[in-house]
């Protein structure tokens, strides 16, 4: 790792997303709680989550094609300046007079815009920027950086929230963009996919895309093995809905249990940074993808079993633990076998395939929690985890037989 962060175009790509990350974290945290707060119920956070998700369903596979067409580092600043114009405007705003529900709604998407054009490019970057020998360590310390982010949004969330109110939240997270663009922009890098862009260019972005079906189709075990492997992060996104519900209405606690929520499940995600690595060499691949999901799905029960605030902080640090093990790991493994000038499509795809799961989880959430109560959501969830580690337990030694069979193939060329 020491030779990673040694690297400079590493040092301000990992900066550069430290700065907007905990600008998004906090925005996220404070929109969500405000929107459950000032209404008393979920609907108007669900159905916000549930608009997001639809366009981003439709938009994700377009930005694919766009991430594999134009250079990577320029996608990221462009997102940069987007976010920074949208929430410096609605920030402003907020100095003068009240936010009405529409503001609140177009911060969340603005937000959720960002974080779909984000690491899909951000994956594409890394893997044709640096060597495949480097792919893991950066992996990690991206995922330390990212959860480093959210430590500090759950830290300084609350108190920013409750002292000076939402719109110095949003003008921090405007301002991390900035401070982003500026870091960026001075990266070191090269587009090295001139050629293939060049090739793509006249060609329908539908068809660049069911290029990309066709591969994933063609892979054996990929499918299924790509929407299992994703399971973790839709638990934990679909807990974006449930756990302000959970806290405020189950548990009747305050923001602070929320944002120490937060706080320790970026801490456990930290630790599968520094630690999955080793983990993984003792376990194996299969073995800790499997365990970790399974630990997700039991952390999730015990927790409703439980239902106290220090049971939810508790834990969230288990969920950090296992989403971040779980992606690492997915991430390290798919940089290996999936070709570099397909990678935007492929991780697009894949997200977009996310968004359409969190629609219906969305949507069964926002209709059922205000009678049953969102401990049974967080079941629901439990029990997909369960399913979706059968899921990994089926396919992935054909990716893992691809990614030995890519190894070979690199030892030789050189």
């Amino acid at each position: 790792m020491r030779e990673v962060f040694a690297y400079a175009p590493f040092r301000k790509l990992f900066f550069s997303n430290l700065f907007s990350g905990f600008g998004q974290g906090m925005t996220m945290i404070g929109i969500a709680w405000f929107l459950v707060e000032t209404t008393g119920t979920a609907q108007l956070l669900g159905s916000t989550m549930f608009t997001s998700a639809v366009l981003m369903f439709f938009i994700g596979p377009y930005i694919g094609t766009l991430i594999d067409r134009y250079s990577r580092k320029k996608m990221l600043l462009v997102e940069n300046l987007i976010g920074f114009g949208v929430l410096g405007m609605l920030a402003i705003w907020g100095f003068f007079g009240e936010y009405t529900e529409w503001m609140l709604i177009v911060i969340y998407l603005t937000t959720t815009f960002m974080y779909q054009i984000h690491y899909p490019t951000q994956s594409a970057l890394v893997q044709e920027t640096f060597e495949p020998k480097n792919y893991n360590s950066i992996n990690s310390l991206l995922e330390i950086e990212g959860q480093t982010a959210s430590v500090l949004a759950g830290a300084f969330a609350g108190i920013l929230l409750s002292s000076y109110g939402l719109h110095v939240v949003i003008i921090f997270n405007a301002i991390t963009y900035l401070f982003a663009f500026a870091l960026l922009s001075t990266m070191t890098y090269t587009f090295t996919l001139e050629k293939e862009a060049k090739q793509s260019q006249g060609v329908a972005w539908t068809r660049q895309l069911m290029e990309s079906w066709r591969y994933i189709r063609q892979k054996k075990g990929f499918l299924l093995f790509g929407i299992s492997a994703l399971m973790p992060f839709i638990a934990v996104m679909a807990t974006n809905l449930l756990k302000p519900v959970y806290i405020s209405q189950t548990l009747q606690e305050g923001v602070s249990v929320y944002s120490l929520g937060e706080v320790t499940y970026a801490l456990g995600a930290v630790a599968a940074g520094l630690l999955v690595a080793i983990v993984v060499h003792k376990t194996g691949q299969l073995a800790a993808m499997i365990g970790n999901t399974l630990l997700f799905a039991i952390a999730i029960v015990v927790m409703i079993a439980l239902p106290y605030g220090w049971a939810l902080i508790a834990a969230y640090t288990f969920y950090g633990w296992s989403n971040a093990s779980v992606r690492l790991i997915r991430q390290s493994l798919y940089m290996t076998v999936v070709p570099k000038h397909q990678m935007g499509r492929v991780m697009s795809f894949f997200n977009s395939i996310g968004m359409m799961m969190r629609l219906v989880l969305i949507g069964l959430f926002t209709t059922m929690i205000d009678y049953t109560g969102a401990g049974v959501g967080y079941l629901v969830l439990a029990g997909l985890l369960l399913l979706a580690a059968i899921g990994i337990a089926a396919t992935m030694r054909y990716l893992l037989a691809d990614a030995k069979a890519e190894a070979a193939v690199a030892t030789e060329e050189r």
